[in-house]
């Protein structure tokens, strides 16, 4: 077992010797770690080659015990795993040769941000020396995420957040979206020591810390590149399964392999914070009781729901922010769902309008981006909080297209607002919950062009606009828009980043239509580089994303499934399921106990549409 605890005594002796390097000189302005470096010293186990439930020293908590232990291996063979690159703490413990140099202002040489090039998976990552400030919550996360840093004599210190979900070891330990990191490089010379501090409210029950360290090259290495394409790896499974690798509770097949081969006690393996410190050797002393307490360790223990602990991206603060996302397409951030915006040289293009509450806001907002009239929205849902703003922002806008046309002479108000688009059933559930006044006549926040095949299109500000319908996924109305000159996916519910999948059973949704809405998505996505940028997604709700995120919600809701089904099979009730606590590895990050759409309700949402639909489960036995 790894005494993680040990890396913190190496972190403050180094502390004190560079503190002592330094007196009697005069006070440098900084620390110069530019060059070429290699790792000499790490870990007593290395990122990549590490075993299976190998997990002691590491202060896993409970979900990320379950996330680690229901991890199979052969999830990495799947499209969007194949080639995803390291987060900073896994790309500079983890090997390899590294080049870092400086970015200076060429007038005044003030430095401006300290960059890292990493040659396993090509990451260049940036280090904003500046001042400038982190990014809001609802930006883009990346897999190096957004640091910013500062000389503290002759520590560079360095803070990271903004980082995607990423591996701690490649042996199923993970680390969330929610992380951040404090990193602390010290230079001797040609040697640095390099410490890491990661924290993370999801899986983790105390900061990991991990010491590396690395020397200087004396002549290029001349071995920079990672070439890697994805590509089928097992040709009998879909491009985009809806089935995805993963052990049940209690059932991987290397549970004891490390633990035997090592002679290390199964308690000591599974990890936990406990597992860093001396006093852990007094529990195995009785090997009878260690075991117990490793058995009660494979499966979440007993209790209620747990809720997130997930940074809210949404700002509450009464305002519409604007985030430029590419091309011409902008995303609309504070009215409770997420709202895009295409403009051009002709009206802007609304997906969405939010709830409605600060529709007035969301039409100034959008006249700061364009000075034309609001020429089309389109509603990939009925629920209120994507048409809330409707009527408000039909009333502001204006669709040239009709006037003169066929229509203006059929109806008085052609063209008199912008034209709303949606899929037939959107309108015929947005008729129905009308009640009475439906029967006075088809409402302004209605969608009046509207269509019944998989796909609506038109061009506009000069890019193709497709509309696709997702049938049975939270609704039965539901569609993704997809921006093909920008590059951009506006996916409504259909995939959000604060909470699981508000599966609509009463009004068509499912879950196998939820996870075939996320593979069509990923259909259209391309990567730019590792993995990573290229098509970005809006989500319904959520901050800025790309088609790694899609896959990752893709995965942990067909696990779900997996799990229900499993439980269904064996004819486990509604309550049952629930008390299996089949979401504990995810509840951290997407969990509800109260509001609109709690766990417990995706929970019956999944068990129901499976009952309805039975589906086989993914999971090995």
């Amino acid at each position: 077992m790894k005494i993680v605890n040990a890396a913190a005594a190496l972190f403050a002796f180094m502390l004190a010797s560079t503190a002592a390097f330094g007196q009697g000189g005069a006070p440098r302005s900084g620390l110069d770690i530019s060059g070429d470096w290699f790792n000499t010293l790490q870990d007593s186990d290395s990122n990549a080659t590490i075993q299976l439930v190998s997990y002691g020293g590491y202060p896993l908590n409970e979900a990320g015990r379950m996330y680690a232990l229901t991890w199979d291996p052969s999830r990495m063979t799947l499209r969007q795993q194949q080639c995803a690159q390291y987060s900073p703490h896994f790309l500079l413990h983890g090997g390899g040769n590294y080049r870092f140099w400086e970015e200076r202002d060429p007038y005044n040489q003030k430095l401006i941000a300290i960059k890292m090039y990493g040659q396993i998976t090509e990451g260049t990552r940036t280090i904003w020396m500046d001042g400038r400030p982190h990014p809001p919550a609802y930006a883009q996360h990346t897999f190096l995420g957004f640091s910013t840093g500062k000389n503290e004599g002759t520590v560079l210190t360095v803070y990271t957040t903004h980082l995607k979900r990423n591996w701690i070891k490649a042996n199923g330990m993970t680390q969330s979206d929610q992380a951040t990191m404090v990193e602390h490089f010290m230079r001797h010379g040609d040697t640095i020591t390099y410490v890491s501090v990661v924290t993370d409210p999801v899986y983790l029950a105390e900061p990991l810390i991990r010491a590396t360290q690395m020397s200087r090259s004396r002549r290029d290495p001349d071995a920079w590149l990672y070439a890697c394409d994805d590509g089928e790896q097992i040709l009998s499974r879909a491009n985009d399964p809806t089935e995805v690798p993963n052990y049940l509770y209690g059932q991987n097949p290397s549970l004891r392999e490390f633990s035997e081969k090592h002679q290390v006690p199964l308690l000591g393996a599974l990890g936990g914070a406990e597992t860093m410190y001396p006093e852990f050797a007094a529990k195995l002393k009785d090997p009878a009781a260690a075991e117990a307490a490793a058995k009660l360790e494979l499966a979440p223990a007993n209790g209620p729901q747990r809720a997130s602990r997930a940074v809210d991206p949404n700002p509450r603060d009464g305002e519409i922010h604007v985030l430029r996302v590419q091309g011409s397409v902008y995303m609309l951030v504070g009215e409770e769902s997420n709202i895009a915006v295409q403009i051009g040289e002709e009206g802007p293009l609304v997906v969405d309008t939010g709830a409605g509450k600060l529709a007035d806001k969301v039409i100034a907002a959008i006249r700061k981006l364009s000075d034309k009239p609001i020429q089309f929205i389109v509603n990939t849902s009925f629920h209120a909080d994507h048409t809330g703003g409707n009527a408000k922002l039909h009333a502001a806008g204006e669709d040239p297209s009709l006037f003169g046309s066929f229509f203006s002479g059929q109806f008085a108000d052609a063209g008199q607002g912008a034209t709303i688009i949606g899929h037939q059933n959107v309108q015929n559930r947005m008729i129905e919950a009308g009640g009475k006044a439906a029967a006075a006549g088809a409402s302004e926040a209605w969608p009046s062009d509207t269509f019944v095949q998989g796909r609506r299109r038109k061009y506009h500000n000069g890019e193709a606009v497709e509309i696709f319908h997702q049938p049975n996924a939270a609704t039965d109305g539901d569609s993704i828009v997809q921006f093909r000159r920008s590059d951009v996916i506006a996916t409504g519910d259909i995939f959000t980043t604060t909470q699981y999948p508000f599966i609509d059973v009463k009004n068509g949704g499912s879950v196998q239509g939820e996870i075939d809405a996320l593979n069509n998505i990923l259909d259209k996505t391309v990567y730019q580089h590792m993995g990573e940028g290229g098509t970005l997604v809006i989500p319904g709700h959520g901050r800025l994303c790309d088609e790694y995120e899609v896959s990752e919600y893709r995965d942990m809701i067909a696990i779900i499934r997996a799990r229900v089904q499993a439980l269904l099979t064996q004819g486990k009730s509604l309550d049952q399921v629930k008390a299996a606590r089949v979401t504990a590895d995810y509840d951290d990050r997407y969990g509800a106990t109260s509001g609109p759409w709690t766990t417990d309700m995706f929970v019956e949402a999944v068990y129901t549409s499976l009952k309805q639909n039975p589906a086989k489960t993914a999971a090995r036995k």
